[in-house]
């Protein structure tokens, strides 16, 4: 069984490794592509957000200057226009934006929170967008916006802007594997002004940047920084339309665990996980084949040391079902021959045995006959002193005693024709009773007789009967000699009625229980071993069975067991 559950797990094994190869491989494949994905869509995400973080910045700006503009529009005087300025530089100061000035169209500073230059060209119209700006001795990138206004009937402008800085980089900076950068496009070179991480940016490759001069806003590269991100570019335009900054924000390949298994090592992970999944699976379904077949194999062996009582369980599959049902059905059947060919062996026995005892009666009874003869008329007419009169007594009873034993054999090897009539087996043990009333009196034995067959009768003999419950009682005598009480009892089923004669005896050995129905098995001093052999012999004549049953020291229990006899059924 060991070798066949083994084969069936390697079959198993054969049949669904190159599945589970080619699963694992498109498993990795799709996981990591589903991964590349996503990656790609949090970045594209987290560029949008930041881009919009600076769009934001800008459209407020706008906002502010034409609030801005039309206070300064309806100043009546220059001292009022000066306090007006004054007053909303000084709060936007406070909230954050780091330079507010008044420019006339050909560049000339009227007021101005700070001191600046434009790296280029100011606008003279309304508009917004990125300015590069050099103030307080280096150059920053703002987002701004520029209104125009009519001061005092003259034409002016309005720009208002904040440093891109870290303070725009907000929540982004928790994200510990994310690195930010803006790039600024001075002179042509890119400058990094703002930075998630102090570490050296990523340098900018020359396509990429060329792309976005191109027009493109938003670039995905997989591989970005020699493959150590995977990482989005996004192009920001200046307020004259040209690009003026770039963003990276790149996720570092290592943070994420299928960068740290790799590809390879991720589909032999699921391989190996599928492979002790289906080995699993293969130990458990051949268990379940092979449980069945190794039922059957230990019936076979059982049936083969001689247990046909071996029955093995149905299931397993309706095939296995089936050979464990024929296994049955043929162990039931071998148990029948194997009773069949010991009935057959016993009658053969009997047969030899009853054919002996005619030989034998025939060479005996005459020389018996001839000798208990001769032995009573010496008696009779020789004058003999007391002790030959006793010796030849001895002889006398002696051969009577070998006469009544041969009369037992012919009884047991060739008993008569049956007579049937129909009767109740409580007739049959009352008579007992009543015959051996006085030996049941002189050894202080009780014979009680419960009768629950509610009058059922069988088609028996009554003498071979009366003889058959007549040993059984005897043997129940002889098992309590010290006396006690022997229970008869009369039941009836359906198709049997039976009589169970129990004494309260010492019982019959387990190791003899199955003997004590043979022929001259005997355990008394001077039985001659046919009393419950003709217990049985007239139990099978009448279509029935003799049954012992016994616990040790609590007595021995006998039922003979009768076909009930069918209604209307004659002598």
């Amino acid at each position: 069984m060991t070798s066949l559950r083994l084969r069936l797990v390697i079959g198993f094994m054969l049949v669904s490794v190159p599945a589970m190869l080619a699963s694992a491989f498109i498993a990795a494949k799709l996981i990591s592509s589903v991964f590349e994905d996503n990656v790609g869509h949090w970045l594209r995400e987290t560029s949008r957000f930041f881009r919009l973080e600076i769009v934001e910045a800008v459209q407020e700006a706008q906002r502010v200057a034409g609030v801005i503009g039309h206070r300064l529009e309806r100043s009546a005087d220059d001292v009022k226009m000066q306090r007006t300025v004054e007053r909303e530089f000084a709060v936007l100061n406070s909230v954050g934006y780091d330079l507010i000035a008044i420019y006339r169209p050909g560049g000339e500073i009227i007021f101005s929170s700070r001191p600046f230059s434009a790296i280029g060209a100011l606008p003279t119209t309304t508009g917004q967008g990125l300015f590069k700006i050099a103030a307080d001795g280096q150059r920053w990138l703002m987002a701004g916006a520029v209104q125009a206004i009519t001061i005092n009937g003259q034409p002016a402008n309005i720009l208002v802007g904040s440093w891109l800085d870290d303070n725009y980089l907000g929540g982004i900076k928790v994200v510990t594997s994310l690195e930010v950068t803006l790039f600024s496009d001075f002179d042509g070179k890119l400058e990094a002004i703002m930075q998630t991480h102090g570490d050296k940016p990523t340098a900018v490759p020359r396509d990429i940047k060329a792309r976005l001069d191109a027009g493109e806003d938003e670039i995905f590269d997989p591989g970005a920084g020699d493959g150590a991100y995977r990482a989005v570019y996004s192009g920001f335009r200046g307020i004259d339309g040209k690009l003026a900054a770039l963003s990276f924000i790149g996720l570092r390949s290592e943070a994420g665990l299928l960068e740290q298994l790799g590809r390879e090592r991720l589909f032999l992970g699921i391989f190996l996980l599928g492979s002790f999944i289906a080995v699993l699976v293969g130990s458990l379904m051949s268990g379940v084949l092979v449980r069945p077949l190794r039922a059957l194999t230990r019936g076979v062996r059982a049936i083969a040391a001689g247990d046909f009582g071996q029955r093995v369980p149905i299931g397993g599959g309706r095939e296995i079902a089936e050979l464990a049902a024929g296994f049955n059905g043929m162990a039931e059947q071998l148990g029948k021959l194997r009773e069949l060919e010991t009935e057959l062996r016993r009658r053969d026995r009997l047969s030899a045995l009853g054919q002996a005892a005619m030989v034998i009666a025939h060479e005996v009874r005459n020389p018996l006959g001839i000798i208990k003869t001769s032995t009573e008329v010496v008696r009779n007419r020789a004058r003999l002193g007391g002790a030959e009169e006793k010796m030849l007594g001895y002889v006398i009873d002696e051969v009577r005693r070998i006469e009544t034993l041969m009369r037992e054999f012919l009884d047991f090897a060739q008993p008569r024709p049956l007579v049937l009539s129909p009767l109740p087996l409580r007739n049959v043990i009352e008579r007992v009773a009543a015959i051996a009333a006085p030996e049941l009196a002189r050894r202080g034995i009780a014979l009680r007789i419960d009768d629950e067959s509610e009058g059922a009768e069988v088609a028996g003999d009554a003498d071979q009967l009366h003889q058959a419950c007549l040993n059984l009682v005897l043997n129940a005598m002889d098992a309590m000699p010290m006396g006690g009480t022997i229970f008869a009892r009369v039941a009836a089923g359906a198709d049997t009625v039976s009589l169970t004669i129990r004494d309260e005896g010492a019982g019959v050995p387990e190791a003899i229980r199955a003997e004590v129905f043979n022929p001259f098995f005997t355990t008394k001093a001077k039985g001659t071993g046919l009393g419950l052999a003709k217990v049985q012999s007239v139990a099978a004549a009448h279509g029935g069975s003799a049954i012992c049953e016994s616990e040790p020291g609590k007595g021995a229990a006998f039922t003979l067991v009768l076909p009930r006899a069918g209604k209307g059924e004659d002598a």
